[in-house]
């Protein structure tokens, strides 16, 4: 009985696994009589090992499905399916080279005043379109050590209204700057950078409402900057030093350079919406060349700016608005009476920016090209773009002249002289303030604190020029 109660209990074990696992041979092929109870232990045995073998490879099966759902599993079998020893996930590695390229459009509004209640009015008032672009590319040398490397460039087209034009004036004008800069620093992703810049280029633009257009100025500039993250904020800072190289065809000049600093906060609403403040003051001052024998002319240029923009989450394009306004301030140059004049501009505009490597306008920001650099000598109301001598209010009082001859007669019979200073050897053709007061009487102010009496060539249509450019003026129009 012993013997015949195993043996059906070997068959029924048997026929359970009868579809995934061998038959029991020895089972089969002998009487239950036969079977001993050793045989039936060991068969067992390795029945349980096969079956756990093959619930050990069905579970592999399913964790190997990219799509299923993990099976849910006992703590043993968990434990037999994890390997002994994996490799360290590690965080995504950011984009080693990366950087944008940008194009914007708007309009302006320039006014050019004198605040003096001692002078006439004299305000010139122009509106125009300004078109610019830039491009920036950024690479991390190693983890911590970046560079990035700039190019931008920026032209304003000026129309000049009806009331203020005079013969020989087209009515517009034009000022364009581009520069060329390279920015090296220490930076960490999660804290900010600290580092130098430096950039060449050159401006060029309305040296004199009623002069000659300068045909460009070389300029370069360095300086320190360093920027700082804060959860969403980051706080960028500037200083450095601007300084021309080459005056071009600008005579009167020897030199413009001008200290500056500058900062900028920046809020991200999300990852790829911004908002940003920038202001910057610059301190300078314009040389006139020796021979002039006028004292330098300084000036404050302040910049504000306000900046939005948005990037679609699945899109490399990014849109912005802008506004900025710039203001220069001229002190009091007894020689020129540039007395409370101040150069200001508003601009509206608005552009697009197309991203390479990065997927965020916040991740550009604390891993791609994040840095800027608004030169003060390119800035639109700078000296060098619009030089205010078309306001200059000229000391031509024939008491201050000596050697003084008659040149010519224009239409109107005012007549043009040449003459010296009495401080100066250089011979000047211009008019004589006694003449002018009885011709042209808007054109000429007494100053209440020498007597003397100036006049204002901008009036008048004219520019003050040396004999030497006077007689390359005339050789020009008798060829």
């Amino acid at each position: 009985m012993k013997k015949l109660f195993l043996g059906s209990v070997a068959l029924v074990l048997t026929a359970l696994i009868a579809t995934s696992l061998s038959p029991i041979k020895a089972i089969a092929a002998s009487s239950a009589d036969e079977i001993s109870v050793d045989a039936l232990k060991m068969e067992i045995a390795r029945l349980r090992a096969e079956n756990a073998a093959l619930r050990k490879h069905a579970v592999q099966r399913v964790e190997a499905r990219p799509s299923a759902t993990p099976a849910v599993l006992s703590g043993s079998q968990a434990m037999a399916s994890m390997p002994v020893k994996g490799p360290v996930a590690q965080p995504a590695a950011f984009p080693q080279a990366s950087g944008y390229i940008e194009a914007y459009t708007g309009g302006t509004w320039l006014a050019d005043s004198i605040q003096n209640p001692f002078l006439p009015s004299n305000d010139l008032k122009t509106n125009g379109w300004v078109l610019g672009g830039a491009g920036r590319g950024n690479w991390w040398v190693t983890r911590n050590i970046n560079t990035q490397l700039d190019i931008q460039a920026e032209g304003t087209r000026y129309t000049v209204p009806s009331n203020m034009l005079v013969a020989g004036f087209s009515g517009t004008y034009s000022t364009l700057s581009y520069l060329a800069a390279a920015h090296v620093n220490w930076r960490d992703s999660q804290t900010g950078l600290l580092g130098v810049f430096g950039g060449i280029g050159d401006v060029g633009g309305n040296t004199g409402t009623f002069g000659a257009n300068n045909s460009g100025v070389r300029h370069g500039l360095v300086g320190l900057e360093g920027q700082y993250y804060w959860n969403a904020f980051t706080l960028y800072g500037q200083a450095g030093y601007d300084s021309t190289f080459s005056m071009g065809n600008l005579a009167p000049f020897d030199n413009f350079h001008a200290w500056f600093a500058r900062g900028t906060g920046r809020y991200f609403v999300n990852p790829n919406f911004m908002i940003e403040g920038t202001g910057q003051y610059a301190k300078g001052s314009a040389e006139y060349t020796p021979f002039l024998g006028a004292p330098s002319e300084s000036f404050d240029t302040w910049l504000w700016r306000v900046k939005a923009e948005w990037k679609p989450d699945t899109m490399p394009f990014s849109l912005f608005a802008t506004y900025d306004g710039s203001r220069t301030s001229y002190a009091n140059n007894a020689f020129f009476s540039t007395t409370g004049e101040h150069v200001t501009e508003n601009r509206v505009m608005g552009g697009v920016r197309l991203y390479l490597g990065q997927g965020t306008i916040l991740a550009n920001d604390r891993m791609g090209a994040t840095l800027d650099i608004i030169d003060p000598l390119g800035v639109s109301t700078s000296p060098t773009m619009q030089f205010p001598s078309g306001q200059v209010i000229f000391a031509s009082d024939a008491r201050l002249k000596r050697d003084i001859a008659l040149v010519g007669r224009l239409d109107d019979g005012l007549g043009l002289y040449r003459y010296r200073y009495l401080w100066s050897d250089t011979v000047y053709v211009g008019v004589m303030a006694q003449e002018v007061a009885l011709i042209h009487p808007e054109a000429v102010v007494r100053d209440v604190l020498d007597d003397y009496l100036r006049v204002d060539y901008g009036r008048l249509g004219l520019k003050l020029m040396t004999l030497l450019e006077w007689d390359a003026r005339s050789k020009g129009e008798r060829l």
